[in-house]
């Protein structure tokens, strides 16, 4: 099921805190001297974020930045194989300049249908976006769909 945004909603029936306890701990023993031993430390758990700060973080990050989010060499060997595929070898060769201007145009591609696909999600009532919201976002269309 998706994220939904919505008011949080107290439970009726609440289990009670746990008390503390100050008796003494079954591990802490008495050296001879009378004095305590040594006292467990307390391990700290690491720092964790509240769910969706980090998200809102790198999306702020991403759209401040200009460089491309696609590796350039893995992008150079996908346009090579479907180059193969379809040409059956007669297009052997690549310029470095339009491979650059092809992995812009698919990134611009992707970005766009993302930002469709996000309002219909956020038309529907969620936060999280489904496969069925590219596909609605890919059959409205427009130029590239």
């Amino acid at each position: 099921m998706a994220r939904t945004k919505h008011a949080a909603v107290k439970k009726s029936k609440e289990q009670p805190k746990k008390k503390l306890q100050f008796a003494r701990s079954p591990h802490r023993r008495a050296t001879p001297t009378g004095t305590p031993g040594r006292q467990q430390q307390r391990v700290k758990k690491p720092h964790r974020w509240r769910p969706g700060t980090v998200a809102l973080r790198e999306i702020r990050k991403y759209q401040k930045s200009t460089e491309l989010l696609i590796p350039f060499a893995p992008f150079a060997r996908l346009v090579r194989e479907i180059t193969d595929f379809y040409s059956k070898g007669k297009v052997t060769r690549w310029t470095p300049q339009a491979l650059l201007a092809m992995q812009e145009a698919a990134e611009f591609h992707l970005i766009e249908l993302f930002e469709v696909s996000n309002l219909c999600a956020i038309h529907a009532k969620r936060v999280t976006i489904m496969q069925r919201d590219i596909q609605l976002a890919r059959r409205i269309g427009g130029r590239f769909w």
